[in-house]
């Protein structure tokens, strides 16, 4: 299981928690494109976007079983949303390692992404690293909704949700590495290059890239952090076990965001 722990020190994490966003939606729309003035939809590709339907199903199922009393099923049940995760995340790969640049003139060669008579026709679909950042997206999902169902959990309960999140939290970190190696972002010139090209690249319609997707990836950490020390701080039954398995998933996630930061930093508002 691949992490990411020792590749960001100590120091680089602290004090890098800012105030968390209100919880987003689960449920992550498809992403949307301006279109040559009109707003095309984009759709994951099935290789993913099915995985992503099975693990919010089962994830969806595994929840209330830990609210129903039924523990040891819904320990059951989180391997199908382990298995499921780790599904997405490798179709996600195969998306970003199979998928060819696209052509000089994209517009040209995809009518589809244009208006005709007034309107976009057929499908655009994701590029890979929208597609990464979709599975990034089912992953805080998983970690917040499994964060928040340890207090009151026990036993066999409290061990599901422990393996769960952990895992989660590991296969993000690893899902972040690769992303890493395989995109790095270009030298920065100056906080005013990143900006500018943020700019450029919404401008000419072009299909995000990694460089402009990764620093609102952040926020979703700061969600779940948020969620974690609420959970600490509201508890009504909250084992020893419990407060040592949220400690160490908030421990995890502020370095996972240090991780985020250091290589795509946030981008600033132009004035």
């Amino acid at each position: 299981m691949r992490s990411i722990r020792a590749a960001v020190p100590l120091a680089l994490a602290a004090g890098l928690v800012a105030a968390a966003p209100a919880v987003a939606d689960s449920k992550a729309p498809s992403p949307a494109r301006a279109a040559g003035g009109d707003v095309a939809v984009v759709t994951y590709p099935s290789i993913v976007r099915i995985r992503v339907a099975r693990t919010e199903r089962a994830l969806d199922r595994a929840t209330r079983k830990i609210e129903n009393g039924k523990p040891d099923e819904a320990a059951v049940t989180f391997k199908v949303v382990r298995r499921q995760m780790s599904a997405a995340w490798r179709g996600a790969k195969y998306v970003i390692r199979t998928t060819p640049p696209p052509p000089a003139q994209e517009d040209i060669f995809r009518p589809s992404a244009r208006k005709s008579g007034g309107a976009p026709v057929g499908p655009s679909y994701a590029s890979p690293p929208e597609t990464a950042v979709r599975v990034l997206t089912l992953q805080h999902d998983v970690a917040a909704a499994v964060g928040q169902l340890i207090d009151g959990s026990h036993g066999t309960g409290l061990n599901a949700l422990a393996t769960t999140l952990n895992f989660t939290d590991d296969r993000r970190d690893g899902a972040l590495a690769y992303i890493l190696s395989v995109a790095p972002p270009a030298p920065p010139e100056g906080e005013d290059a990143r900006v500018g090209a943020r700019a450029s690249q919404e401008e000419e319609d072009a299909a995000p890239s990694f460089d402009t997707l990764m620093p609102d990836v952040a926020p979703q950490l700061d969600d779940e952090l948020q969620a974690l020390e609420g959970t600490k701080s509201d508890a009504t039954d909250l084992t020893a076990g419990g407060l040592r398995l949220l400690n160490a998933a908030s421990a995890q996630v502020t370095k996972t965001k240090a991780f985020i930061n250091t290589n795509w930093p946030p981008v600033l508002p132009e004035d």
